[in-house]
Formats: structure tokens, C-alpha cells, sequence
């Protein structure tokens, strides 16, 4: 059997392409070239996730004949892992657990490592397959919940230039209005999934309108529960000024005419997961500044969504006092919740330092400087 050090090496070694997803604090692809690299211990894991790695390997055989741009546009089949391996403390990644992951490869796939050219392409399929089917019981993969399985198949079929699930169209329709938007009960969170991955892309019904202009029109009129699922499946892909400034909007205005607390929290943290990956950086600080504002009293699901979902912007001069008051706060309800909180945002590269600038504010509250005091304590 061939040694390997790695799984690139691994997928070279067995003729198989493939593409890395992170799968921990969002979905999308990772460069290839940053995978290589992070395998190499020379980059930390961009979004550790509970002092781990969560990602997803697709992998396909290569077709003799076939250049890789062909493969990419039409893949023959295709398996996926899910995988969470664990980090050192500069989020690097734990080699002795990969080499671990690594033999036990080795021991499923058995001689085929040592000849893969003497196996036929139904055995080598049998196998992979097997292999992914192993992957259940392997200590160092895991299932993603439902929602991100809509997200992470939405995704990967749009770049893959595979077709949207059938849900697609009766989502399109839904944020058409053509019976109503309160009509949403029957309707799948894979087809919301799939506009939120297809943004880009005319409307089925309405081929002059694209997705993201339906999501635009669509957003003032949904109940919060639509938005909710639809706000889960923004939070993967980069969005634009306009969608942002109608996620504000809906904010705004449910804020101003409910003031139930779990309402509130509900359109806060939806608003923050449809938010996360804008492009308009001040409407985010507003929007975040609105959230925090001392007045809307804290919850620690919204704070756990913000450091979760929406961490760059916690480096904010503007929001990171907020969010540390909010934090302090919330901790003489929920015990322990400031230290974990904070413990796993500054496992994020870069994010140590600006954490630890702020604690040193001279004008922090006295509320804070106790938290303060008492995370350095407990470490």
C-alpha cells in the first residue's frame, strides 16, 4: 500500500477530482489551492466552527477522454463526506487526526489503493460507493441538518450546472404572490434553498424579473416564518445593496409594530442570517447598530446568531462595544454564556486581537469589566 499524506494526495492517487465545501458557520466552496494549503499547516481553517473544521469533499472519477473543465461541466456520479476534523490552537489543522482519517481510508478501500488501474470502472463505483457509505460510521464524519443539506445541494448543483429541485418553481410562484403570501405551508425549504443559490437567474414564470429581484419584491409581504427559511438560505451567498436595504427594511418595520420580545428576537436574527454576507458594509453596521441598541433588551439567541453567522463584522468599531455590553448583559441570565461565546469567536483567525483592544476600552461599563474579569479568571 502506498503511503499518503494527504487526502489531495488521496483523490490524485484514485483518479478522482474533487471540491471542498465548508459546512460550519456558512456553506460554500473553498478554493482548492487554500484546501492544499491548509492541509499543509501553512493557512488556519478560515471558519473554525467549535475549535473544528466542518466541510464536505465531492468527489468524482475521472473519465478517460475528458479534460477537468469537461468533468466539471458534466459529472458522471458523484459522492460526498462530510467531515469535521479537529484544529490546534491557530485554528491549524490537527495532522495526526487526518493521518488517523487516513488510514482508516486505507483499510475500507483496501487493494484498490495499491491498484487502482486492475479494478473495472462497476467495481471502482461499488467501491466509492461503499466507501461513502462507511463514512456513517467514521468517527470524524457527521450529518448536517436538514437545512444545510438544502443549502449545501442547492449550492453545489448550481455550480455544478446541475438543475434546482422541484421545489424550485412553486417557491418562484410563492414569491410571485400569485395566491397569496400567507399560502406558504405546503411549500419546501429546498426551493427557497435553491432561489437564494440561483439569485442570479431569470424566474421561471416571470423570465423578465431574476430571483433576486422576486426576493426584493417578495421580502415586505412575507410572514415571519417565510422569511425566517428565507433568511437561512441568504446567509450563504454574498447579496446586494438592494436585497440588504430590504432586509433593513423588514427589520425596521417589525420592530416598530410588534413589541413582543420573541418576535423581536425571531426578525432580529433572521435579519442578521439574511444579512451576513452583504456587500453593503454601513447598512450592515445600521442594521447591527438597531440590533444592539441597549433599548431592545438582549437575547442570547440573537448574540449567538451575530457571533455565529455574522463574526467579520463584530470587528466593527462601532459594533463591538455594542455587542460586548449585550454580551455582559445577557451573562446574569445565562451564566457561562459570555466566556463560551467569546472563546469561540477568538478561536477565529483574527479575531483575538481585536477582542482583546476592546477589553481595554476605558470605556467599557462597569457591567463589562466584571464579565471581563471573570473570563480571565475562569481561563
Amino acid at each position: 500500500m502506498k503511503e499518503m499524506s494527504s487526502l489531495h494526495q488521496f483523490f490524485s492517487e484514485i483518479a478522482c477530482h474533487f471540491q471542498c465545501y465548508n459546512i460550519g458557520r456558512r456553506i460554500g466552496s473553498v478554493d482548492q489551492q487554500a484546501f492544499v494549503d491548509f492541509e499543509n499547516t501553512e493557512v488556519a481553517w478560515e471558519m473554525p466552527f467549535l475549535q473544528h473544521a466542518w466541510f464536505a469533499l465531492v468527489f468524482w472519477k475521472d473519465e478517460a477522454g475528458q479534460n477537468k473543465a469537461q468533468n466539471h461541466r458534466k459529472i458522471p456520479e458523484h459522492h460526498v463526506w462530510f467531515l469535521k476534523l479537529p484544529l490546534d490552537e491557530q485554528a491549524k489543522l490537527n495532522l495526526a487526526a487526518r493521518d488517523d482519517f487516513l488510514r482508516r481510508l486505507f483499510e475500507a478501500l483496501g487493494d484498490y489503493i495499491s491498484h487502482p488501474k486492475e479494478s473495472d470502472a462497476t467495481e471502482i463505483t461499488n467501491k466509492l460507493q461503499s466507501l461513502e457509505n462507511a463514512m456513517k460510521d467514521n468517527p470524524y464524519g457527521f450529518q448536517p441538518k436538514p437545512e444545510q443539506l438544502a443549502n449545501f445541494h442547492a449550492i453545489v448543483h448550481k455550480q455544478l450546472s446541475l438543475p434546482a429541485s422541484s421545489y424550485y418553481q412553486n417557491t418562484q410562484n410563492y414569491l410571485l404572490g400569485q395566491n397569496g403570501y400567507n399560502e406558504w405551508d405546503a411549500l419546501g425549504f429546498q426551493g427557497f434553498a435553491d432561489i437564494a443559490s440561483r439569485l442570479d437567474e431569470s424566474g421561471v414564470n416571470n423570465a423578465s424579473k431574476i430571483n433576486e429581484q422576486l426576493v426584493i419584491e417578495a421580502i415586505p409581504h412575507l410572514p415571519i416564518e417565510p422569511f425566517q427559511v428565507l433568511a437561512s438560505c441568504l446567509e450563504n451567498q454574498i447579496i446586494s445593496k438592494p436585497v440588504t436595504q430590504a432586509i433593513y427594511n423588514y427589520l425596521t418595520n417589525g420592530l416598530k409594530n410588534n413589541d413582543s420580545p420573541a418576535h423581536s428576537a425571531q426578525l432580529c436574527i433572521a435579519s442578521i442570517r439574511a444579512s451576513s454576507q452583504s456587500t453593503d458594509q454601513p447598512l450592515q453596521v445600521q442594521l447591527l447598530s438597531i440590533i444592539l441598541e441597549p433599548k431592545l433588551k438582549a437575547d442570547i439567541e440573537v448574540l449567538a446568531t451575530l457571533s455565529g453567522r455574522n463574526w467579520p463584522l463584530i470587528s466593527h468599531p462601532e459594533i463591538t462595544p455594542l455587542f460586548l455590553e449585550a454580551l455582559a448583559t445577557v451573562e446574569t441570565e445565562h451564566q457561562g454564556a459570555f466566556k463560551a461565546i467569546l472563546s469561540d469567536l477568538m478561536f477565529i483567525p483574527g479575531m483575538r486581537g481585536t477582542i482583546l483592544q476592546a477589553f481595554r476600552s476605558p470605556e467599557r461599563s462597569q457591567r463589562l469589566a466584571q464579565a471581563i474579569g471573570s473570563f480571565f479568571n475562569s481561563l
